[in-house]
């Protein structure tokens, strides 16, 4: 058949033509011309008015009986299909809401570039974050429970062996301290031994509980010396037939030092009830933080725009991270320092604790009948507002020292995509003097900073700073490395410091610990130009460990060795703390109230003594003679 658009043969079975891509209409077709047919001949319009005449019936009849006339028309050009260019439409509007809404969101989603610089520093040590020896050992419940529950404590160190033959004779010989302390009922106690070839040659005990205070030495005297400081002790100096007359000779009011020593057991009391040190570091520290502006200014005059990416090493691998440029400006730095050193010059509750700590000074001194060097007869407010003024004067100078010396700072910040901060590098110049740039004083300083991650982000970094001018250079290298596989801990530092002159320096420092068995290694030493200056190390075990409760150390060796060795001392012995056993009593003996005491029973215990340190003496070997 023929394609009735450009005629074209076709195979009968084809829908589209294959020429022009019409659509093949078959009903429509043409049939082959084989000679005049006359009721193909009779025009359209005829038919059509015999149909109009005829009744309805007989033109359904004549209908049936005659075929009716083909048309040879030519099909027009197929029309678009409305639906389907509406619901093309609608999908198209719906991609560009969708593109339009996720172009939005990414814009909003994307962080300002100073706010992704902020956070990264901000992060570096994150609220929240549990360090290894965190999980492993409990620390902060240590300290928490040091401050809080009964607990008893104590660590004994014994040379085994010295490089030097003389002291090396008193192998065995060491020192032991004791502590318990009974929260619950005000009792503590304390016990300092002297170990000589490995058995005690003396201790100093010491008891204090309900406001009773008690010494003894059992190996030089059998007398426990006792004071009562309750209510009443200004009365008992004042009375004492040896003391009272030995303060007032040397000027000492007794009744202001019975008051004085009356106010520092109720203020130690008082510490030890409510936690509170005299000087409260935290609480200055968040009363910055929420009073003073210079960090959010700070922040506000940082300059960050975006850099080109760069790689480096996150937790073992390497990784792709963004870059920004950041500016700090020399004003910014002066206004901080200004700001922030204003803040504490002016805060009221460290001006208060501060004036305490002068009126307990001031007022010991007094009563000691003296004065403080270089104040006079000064009063406490006085003394304060002359430290104020003098501290005052020291920012200030400081402020245009560094106003002179200090210039804008240019680093790169990379951060990784989980928004940490993986290295910086910068640098500034620093104008010792008033000179020109070009001129001698002026140092160039370069640093940079990678935080590698680990078990957490500082485990593992390297760090440097240079410090150049035409002559001489300064360099500061640092590597730090550290493991941990939740049961096995290392931790690596070293520093090292090169200076004119082609002098070099360096620490360092090395510990592991095995979770499993408790060994631990440490080791920390300090050398300079090729040599050893000191060194420290110790190997033992945490036999016992109750994290945040409890532990027992024992230290198999504790190794000092002075320019490369030519001195070494090796000591052992144990540490340990735990939960309070048994009660805290008074020390037994003969008790003596020092107050209340005799000048002739101090004579009688004064020879005692001197016979029992004979005594001593001989076990050690040295003659009083």
């Amino acid at each position: 058949m023929k394609c009735t658009k450009c005629g074209a043969e076709q195979e009968a079975d084809v829908k589209f033509c294959t020429q022009c891509g019409a659509p093949m209409e078959q009903d429509n077709q043409t049939p082959e011309d084989n000679g005049p047919d006359p009721a193909k001949e009779e025009p359209a319009a005829e038919a059509e008015a015999v149909k109009e005449e005829e009744p309805a019936a007989e033109a359904e009849t004549v209908k049936e009986e005659e075929p009716a006339p083909t048309a040879v028309t030519v099909p027009a050009e197929p029309q678009p299909n409305k639906k389907f260019i509406k619901v093309l439409s609608a999908v198209v509007a719906i991609a560009a809401v969708i593109a339009v809404v996720a172009l939005a969101y990414v814009k909003m989603a994307t962080k300002d570039p100073k706010q992704v610089v902020i956070e990264a520093f901000e992060n570096v040590f994150p609220e929240g974050q549990v360090y290894p020896s965190e999980e492993l050992f409990g620390l902060k419940d240590f300290a928490e429970t040091v401050k809080t529950a009964d607990s008893q404590g104590g660590l004994t160190l014994k040379m085994d062996s010295c490089s030097d033959e003389t002291v090396n004779a008193y192998a065995g010989s060491g020192l032991r301290f004791q502590a318990k302390d009974d929260k619950t009922n005000g009792r503590s106690f304390f016990n300092m031994g002297v170990i000589y070839s490995g058995m005690d040659l003396a201790n100093l005990n010491a008891y204090y509980g309900d406001d009773t205070l008690m010494l003894a030495i059992p190996e030089l005297s059998g007398k426990v010396f006792t004071v009562d400081l309750g209510d009443g002790l200004a009365d008992r100096i004042k009375n004492s037939p040896t003391v009272g007359p030995l303060l007032e000779q040397n000027g000492v009011d007794v009744e202001g030092m019975a008051a004085y020593f009356t106010e520092l057991m109720d203020e130690a009391e008082k510490v030890q009830t409510e936690g509170k040190q005299p000087f409260d570091m935290e609480a200055l520290i968040n009363r910055y933080k929420e009073g003073c502006k210079a960090q959010e200014n700070f922040k506000a005059a940082l300059t960050v725009e975006k850099a080109d990416k760069g790689t480096y090493t996150m937790d073992g691998a390497q990784v792709s991270c963004k870059g920004y440029n950041v500016t700090v400006s020399k004003d910014s730095m002066i206004e901080f320092i200004r700001q922030s050193s204003d803040f504490f010059l002016q805060d009221e509750t460290l001006k208060a604790d501060f004036m305490r700590q002068l009126e307990t000074t001031v007022k010991m001194s007094e009563l000691m009948g003296g004065t403080m060097s270089g104040t006079g007869n000064m009063s406490a407010e006085e003394m304060q507002q002359q430290s104020y003024e003098e501290a005052k004067n020291m920012v200030d100078q400081m402020i245009e020292y560094l106003d002179k010396a200090l210039t804008d700072v240019n680093m790169t910040v990379y951060v990784d995509k989980k928004g940490r901060l993986a290295a910086v590098e910068g640098s500034t110049n620093l104008r010792l003097d008033d000179t020109d740039v070009s001129e001698e004083g002026y140092r160039a300083v370069t640093f940079s900073c990678q935080l590698q991650g680990g078990a957490y982000l500082t485990q593992n970094a390297l760090a440097s700073i240079t410090l150049e001018d035409a002559t001489d250079t300064v360099s500061i290298d640092m590597v730090k490395q550290g493991t941990y596989d939740k049961s096995v801990l290392t931790s690596d530092l070293s520093l090292d410091l090169s200076v004119p002159g082609d002098g070099a320096y360096n620490f360092t420092y090395t510990s592991t610990y095995d979770s499993k068995d408790g060994s631990y290694h440490l080791s920390g030493e300090v050398g300079g130009n090729g040599s050893q200056l000191v060194k420290i190390s110790a190997t033992g075990a945490v036999d016992q460990l109750e994290k945040g409760k409890s532990v027992h150390v024992n230290i198999d060796s504790l190794e000092t060795s002075i320019m490369d060795d030519s001195v070494n001392v090796v000591l052992s012995g144990e540490y340990y703390y735990q939960p309070l056993e048994g009660e805290i009593s008074p020390l037994e003996g003969e008790t003596m109230d020092v107050l209340s005491a005799t000048e002739e029973e101090w004579t009688n215990v004064g020879m005692e003594m001197l016979f029992g340190v004979m005594g001593l003496c001989s076990q050690l070997g040295i003659s009083m003679y």
